[in-house]
């Protein structure tokens, strides 16, 4: 019998529901707790460390970028290979052996001081940050139907944010312990961490329905499920087009998250301790964004549910592109903090809507590039207006402006079929 017609024979089986608990829910928490890891203390922490890092080491500013850059090569790295790695291996094990490889780079900077073994390690954590957030974001294709895909995958979005709280809250707390310097102290207590959490992983994730005899959770879809293993070429243009709009994000994304503290001190005059408060409510209203656009997406369609998020978007930068009103900051900071994992969430949404589960870690993969590329040019293009203007006020307003452009490109998508 022919391998979609098969698929469709299991789609219409009845999937379990909520009145027992569907497995496909075991495996996006436990897919939230890995990208805790892989992103929140595998990426994000490292903006808490890099102070005392900067102060021990004697870092200049160029040195300190070179080694978050060194995390965004890693990063790419994983990206190019995932499609490769994801179909031999699965979910399970390159995301366990992904959250092992973090753990490990995380203790050997816990034992070094040298800059360019630093560097050298963080691109190992960049691409074990990778090898988590693609696989555990594409897998949710095969155990969701589109009817709770964007919910599910918001839920898997919300593990991030936990890291970020952790991170600002434990790391100014860290003491130097047995010759170890307090953030080298701190980079040892997250590859601990990640040693348990790739155990879950390992323990709990299964690649697809059919490992446990189970089908996608959700509404059984009225259309064919899609089966291709590969992006067809009829598909590139409609890539490119999503590439674009989340290419936009990650420019806009990158200006905001890079430079709000900044302007924070500089433009609204606060203190760094005030600056950092206020910073760390983006972390928790981080943690629901994700499910909550997920679900928004779920029930009014994924292009509505892009044009929303970037409409929120486009308010939060203008809001301190505009205007150095206090009140506005704060309003900037808290629609920012519930939309900031809306799009990825979306993205990687439409990632199995349009191209089927099979083909979603490829397509995913090709939607990261660009996001990738999209926060390497909007934090260098944001460096450069600030050298010239004196502060960040143009580059929110440019944002803002981009948003808007992001929000008619996701006007002209295609409604998506369901797979």
């Amino acid at each position: 019998m022919p391998e979609d017609i098969i698929q469709q024979d299991k789609a219409r089986t009845p999937p379990i529901r909520l009145g027992r608990l569907h497995y496909a829910w075991i495996v996006a928490a436990t897919g939230s707790i890995a990208m805790f890891c892989g992103l929140g203390l595998g990426r994000f922490a490292f903006g808490m460390l890099l102070p005392s890092m900067s102060a021990s080491l004697g870092l200049n500013y160029t040195q300190s970028g070179i080694l978050g850059f060194t995390n965004l090569i890693g990063y790419l790295v994983a990206v190019l290979l995932s499609p490769l790695i994801l179909p031999r291996f699965g979910t399970r094990i390159t995301g366990t052996a992904s959250l092992l490889l973090i753990a490990v780079s995380m203790l050997a900077m816990a034992f070094t001081t040298s800059f360019p073994l630093l560097c050298a390690l963080y691109v190992l954590t960049g691409i074990g940050s990778g090898g988590v957030v693609l696989p555990m974001m594409s897998v949710m294709s095969h155990w969701f139907f589109p009817s709770h895909r964007g919910l599910a995958l918001g839920l898997v979005m919300a593990g991030p944010g936990f890291g970020i709280i952790l991170s600002g809250f434990v790391v100014p707390k860290l003491l130097p312990i047995s010759g170890l310097l307090s953030w080298q102290t701190g980079w040892l207590i997250f590859a601990l961490i990640n040693i348990v959490v790739a155990w879950i992983t390992f323990t709990l994730i299964r690649n697809h329905p059919d490992d446990i005899r189970l089908t996608p959770f959700g509404r059984v879809p009225t259309l064919p499920v899609k089966n291709k293993k590969k992006l067809e070429r009829s598909n590139v243009k409609l890539l490119v087009h999503l590439g674009v709009i989340f290419a936009i994000y990650g420019a806009t994304y990158m200006v905001y998250v890079t430079f709000i503290v900044t302007s924070m001190v500089g433009s609204y005059q606060l203190s760094e301790a005030t600056a950092g408060g206020i910073w760390a409510w983006i972390g928790l209203l981080s943690v629901f964004s994700g499910m909550l656009f997920g679900w928004i997406s779920d029930h009014i369609g994924r292009r509505l549910g892009l044009a929303l998020a970037f409409f929120f978007l486009a308010i939060a930068y203008l809001l301190v592109g505009l205007t150095d009103w206090t009140l506005g900051l704060y309003l900037s900071i808290i629609l920012f903090g519930l939309v900031v994992w809306s799009v990825p969430v979306i993205m990687a949404a439409c990632a199995g809507d349009y191209f089927g589960p099979a083909a979603a870690a490829s397509a995913l993969a090709a939607l990261t590039f660009a996001f990738s590329g999209g926060q390497a040019l909007g934090s260098v293009a944001a460096g450069y207006l600030a050298e010239i203007t004196g502060d960040f006020s143009i580059s929110y307003m440019v944002s803002g402006i981009a948003a808007f452009i992001a929000i008619g490109l996701a006007l002209l998508l295609r409604s998506q079929q369901s797979a």
